[in-house]
């Protein structure tokens, strides 16, 4: 096949980090589930039988933009209150600049002076040393991604939902609050959880069956190996339609 008819796929970097944990990831041997990407944003994919769900239009899986506080701060896409003005990277250095202008958090405002990048792992490393301003960003963090988790279990009824990107790195600083509001909002998840939740970011036990939340494994490389994986699901597909045509 020469250049000019090779065929050509193109994937979005959060449903490629989804394909990525789903083959070799904390969701291996899961063929239905959900990703969470924290980053600049929040990028979300959803797998059904082992495939990415792309929707009507291939616009399928902007779980970012899921309101989770009406007449909330507003975001780019147009709407107010969106998971991403919450729980990504950008968000908790708004959330902890805001915080600092209003005279709130001083320990922060130290962090500022003395290095003005002022990152997300900067804000945790603050809160795991008890600050409390930015414990409280966290609670936010953890809050607002509780609330989508839990309206995903119960739209999906899917047994693994994974949490990755960058700022997934918080994980201790966010993850005990988002447990708990998804099993305060999710009636399905509460039927169905395990008895132990993953929370240390390994891969599940397969002989565990209920609705597992949990941290991807495969960090930064989970889009490269999504987008290798990409071609052989497309492969795989494929034949199973030239077989049942």
């Amino acid at each position: 096949m020469d250049a000019l008819s090779a065929n050509m796929q193109l994937l979005n970097d959060a449903n490629a980090a989804a394909l990525g944990e789903k083959w070799l990831g904390a969701a291996a041997g899961v063929d239905d589930m959900c990703m969470l990407t924290l980053g600049t944003g929040v990028g979300g994919g959803v797998v059904m039988r082992g495939q990415i769900w792309h929707g009507m239009t291939g616009m399928a899986g902007e779980l970012g933009h899921i309101n989770v506080e009406p007449d909330g701060h507003p975001c780019n896409c147009g709407s107010r209150g969106c998971l991403e003005q919450y729980a990504s990277a950008t968000a908790i250095k708004r959330m902890a600049q805001e915080a600092i202008v209003a005279g709130l958090a001083p320990q922060m405002a130290r962090a500022l002076k003395e290095d003005p990048e002022f990152t997300s792992k900067v804000i945790f490393e603050l809160a795991m040393q008890g600050d409390a301003p930015a414990r409280g960003i966290f609670e936010r963090v953890g809050k607002a991604l509780g609330t989508v988790v839990a309206d995903l279990v119960n739209i999906f009824n899917f047994p693994m939902y994974v949490i990755g990107g960058g700022a997934a790195s918080a994980w201790d600083a966010f993850a005990p609050l988002m447990l708990e509001t998804v099993g305060r909002n999710s009636f399905v998840y509460r039927a169905t959880a395990p008895t132990e939740n993953i929370q240390d970011g390994n891969a599940p036990s397969r002989s565990v069956r209920g609705t597992m939340i949990t941290r991807a494994v495969l960090g930064g490389d989970a889009g490269l190996i999504g987008a290798a994986r990409l071609p052989m699901v497309a492969a795989s597909a494929s034949a199973a339609g030239s077989i049942t045509a």
